[in-house]
């Protein structure tokens, strides 16, 4: 991957892309727990999502895609951390 090839412009953009698209996420994070409450918000939704990014972390890990393992793992996370607070403030 950081071998001394030169490298295609567009692979910054994916990496930016990597990392800013799943942070996204984080106003729904912060106003469920901002709140205390999960009104108006979908666990099944969000537990699809979580379940997504599951498989295609795992896919991304096995066919050795580290920028698509590393977004997918962002969003694992932040999903978790959502579908948590939807249980948690129901």
């Amino acid at each position: 991957m950081f071998s001394g090839k030169k490298r295609d412009p567009i692979i910054y953009l994916v990496y930016f892309f990597m990392i800013t698209t799943p942070l996204f996420e984080l106003p729904q994070l912060f106003i469920i727990y901002g709140r205390q409450s999960s009104e108006g918000v979908s666990p099944w939704t969000w537990s699809f999502f979580m379940m997504a990014s599951a498989v295609w972390l795992v896919y991304g890990l096995k066919n050795k895609v580290l920028p698509l393992a590393v977004t997918s793992l962002l969003y694992f996370v932040i999903e978790l951390a959502i579908v948590t607070g939807i249980f948690l403030y129901q």
